[in-house]
């Protein structure tokens, strides 16, 4: 143990942040993450399909319940420390083998006690089938812990394809193992086991990839190095991902109601992955390595916030328009008291667009803690509100719940142009063209059903993505292409083309 022990604090030039080629390698991550949401979002979405239209509200909020009790209590194991890898600058052997060792001890533990707590969760909320479910989705617990260190070791690296492909491969294969099971009539249990696929896929593929093997070795001194900014990013997943609204929602609202609630997620979460995921695995690393250049982080900063805005403001703002048509035609008339649900996290999904770059750059320049503050209060605000406001139903939730977003948002906004050292003003005029094409599209696209009364179905729904596409791509050429150029200029130096 001595000699290990003494190999383990030795300095590791490969665990070192990338020193150059950082715009090159980010460039490339987002191109990889385009390809890997273009082939993973068609499975996500053939099995979205296919299960919304087989599955009742009810036997969604069930598996919804199921999820977010796993999640919650899986935000006790201490995956967040794997953030924390990527972004100390010192990074040594003994960090990653004492991370390795909490992590999988506490995953395995936990999921042990989530198994065995399924009878008393299941009569707590009046949902039988959580007995069976549980016990199984808790295996996902394992599956992540286990993943954190080489995982964390390939987004520090910069290894951007591998994140890709093995995102891509883990969605495939997941999504093709759900569509098979959907099809031989075990829906439920399809979205229970495209969890676990996914996780396991992602676990296999990170191990043989990173090139890292656990040794025996744990140091109460490496985890006290990575304590401070693991357990602000460990708080901020516990409010992330706790999913507090879906379990309080189950609790007072029935399964049907959180099962409206939990489709409008799902579909949100998707579409996200869309448009802020592209770039959310690249900005953190990034901003990591780039602590001691303000200039160039700025730079960084400004050009990920446009792509992303570009993307999700119209995706999000083009959905909250059709959803009154599209919904019922594409995923089934059941689903059509979900429509307020799922227009309410468009919005929310417009402003995440920029929340995912805001919180890269907050927590990756050394304000974990601020970043955990403003998190409590907006995630926290979801149990006075659901509590308050439920008796109003569903919809009074989600209206509520928006309007909180909205209301507290411009704090981090506050929070950003003070990093940057940049104006507010100036930051927001950087948005422009993506805004002002979405606020011209959305009225357009609301209005066609009444003034083409003539139009009705799908080919009212076809019509409005093609005039909302239309205004929009033209509202933003005319306002950014220069912008729009030097980005493609970015690509195209990436494939080696001469400007």
């Amino acid at each position: 143990m001595a000699d290990l022990s003494a190999v383990a604090s030795r300095p590791d030039a490969a665990l070192n942040h990338r020193a150059g080629g950082r715009a090159r390698a980010s460039v490339a991550g987002v191109i990889w993450n385009l390809g890997n949401v273009a082939v993973s979002g068609i499975l996500t979405l053939a099995v979205f399909l296919i299960t919304s239209r087989i599955l009742a509200p009810a036997d969604f909020g069930a598996v919804a319940l199921a999820t977010a009790i796993v999640t919650m209590v899986g935000t006790l194991v201490p995956t967040a420390f794997g953030e924390a890898l990527v972004q100390r600058a010192d990074l040594r052997p003994e960090h990653l083998h004492s991370t390795f060792w909490l992590t999988a001890a506490s995953g395995t533990l936990i999921a042990v006690a989530v198994g065995l707590s399924a009878p008393f969760f299941a009569a707590w909320t009046g949902s039988e089938i959580l007995t069976a479910i549980l016990p199984v989705l808790a295996l996902r617990l394992v599956f992540d812990a286990v993943l954190t260190v080489p995982a964390s070791l390939i987004v520090r690296r910069m290894k951007f394809r591998v994140v890709a492909l093995r995102t891509t491969f883990a969605n495939a294969v997941g999504g093709l193992f759900c569509l098979w099971m959907v099809l031989s009539g075990y829906a439920i249990w399809a979205l229970i086991f495209q969890q676990l696929i996914n996780a396991l896929t992602c676990l296999v593929i990170s191990l043989w990839t990173a090139g890292y093997r656990p040794a025996f070795i744990i140091r109460l001194a490496a985890i006290r190095d990575l304590r401070r900014f693991g357990l602000f990013s460990m708080g901020s997943r516990m409010l992330n991902e706790a999913r507090i609204d879906q379990f309080l929602l189950g609790l007072v609202l029935g399964t049907p109601a959180l099962g409206l609630f939990y489709f409008a997620r799902r579909l949100f979460l998707m579409l996200r992955e869309g448009t802020a995921g592209v770039f959310s695995p690249v900005t953190g690393p990034l901003i990591a390595s780039l602590n001691a250049d303000a200039a160039k982080r700025r730079t960084a900063y400004l050009v990920a916030s446009f792509a992303s805005a570009a993307l999700a403001f119209p995706l999000f703002g083009g959905l909250l328009a059709v959803a009154p048509q599209a919904i019922p035609i594409v995923f089934g008339p059941q689903w059509t008291e979900a429509v307020f649900a799922v227009q309410g996290f468009c919005v929310l999904g417009m402003l995440a667009g920029l929340g995912v770059i805001q919180a890269s750059l907050i927590r990756n320049i050394g304000h974990p803690d601020w970043w955990f503050a403003y998190q409590a209060v907006v995630q926290l605000s979801v149990i006075p509100i659901i509590l308050l406001v439920n008796p109003f139903g569903l919809d009074a939730v989600m209206l509520t719940l928006v309007l909180r977003t909205v209301v507290l948002w411009p704090i981090s906004l506050r929070k950003v142009g003070q990093l940057l050292d940049m104006p507010l003003g100036a930051y927001l005029s950087s948005l422009r063209g993506p805004a002002l094409g979405t606020a011209a599209m959305i009225p357009v696209v609301s209005a066609l059903p009444y003034w083409a009364p003539g139009l009705d179905g799908a080919p009212l729904v076809a019509s409005q993505v093609l005039l909302g596409t239309a205004i929009y791509a033209l509202i933003l050429v005319a306002t950014s292409h220069r912008k729009i150029l030097n980005i493609l200029r970015m690509i195209r130096e990436k494939r080696g083309i001469s400007v």
